[in-house]
């Protein structure tokens, strides 16, 4: 049989652990967005293991995986692992930057603009472009939030 599939759930946690690791600095912003990008798509436990050889504590704490469909352990059948928390129980410290800024895309979907008008007064009304921000910011928390479920 070959190796089981993971789901959205282990790439969360790998995710959380890899944003702790970036606040400690044990990864630089460019290693951090190549491990984060692998763990977004990973389709296999190993893919994400791999992720953490080089780093210590913390690593993701995985849910366990189900025992072979031959294998029945000799007292009989395992009892049933243990429901994992919901998304939302994850403490907002834990969550992915990603999830914190979906949560909150259509507030700052809102301020925007007047983030926009800010600088622009801010640079002495040099730099008229900093509006084509506006659009690109809405459209950056708008992936944010319907990826994460906003």
């Amino acid at each position: 049989m070959g190796e089981l599939r993971i789901g959205n759930r282990e790439r969360e946690l790998a995710m959380a652990a890899l944003d702790e690791h970036l606040r400690e600095g044990r990864l630089e912003p460019g290693e951090y967005a190549e491990r984060s990008a692998v763990a977004s798509t990973a389709r296999f436990r190993s893919e994400l293991d791999g992720l953490f050889t080089d780093l210590p504590e913390p690593r993701p704490a995985f849910p366990r995986s189900l025992p072979d469909a031959g294998s029945v352990p000799v007292g009989g059948p395992a009892p049933p692992p243990a429901a994992a928390p919901a998304r939302d129980d994850l403490p907002e410290l834990v969550a992915p930057i990603g999830a914190r800024l979906g949560r909150h895309a259509g507030l700052l979907s809102a301020l925007a603009p007047a983030i926009a008008l800010v600088l622009f007064l801010v640079t002495g009304l040099r730099f008229p472009q900093v509006f084509l921000l506006v659009p690109v910011a809405i459209g950056v928390l708008a992936y944010l939030g319907h990826r994460h479920g906003g």
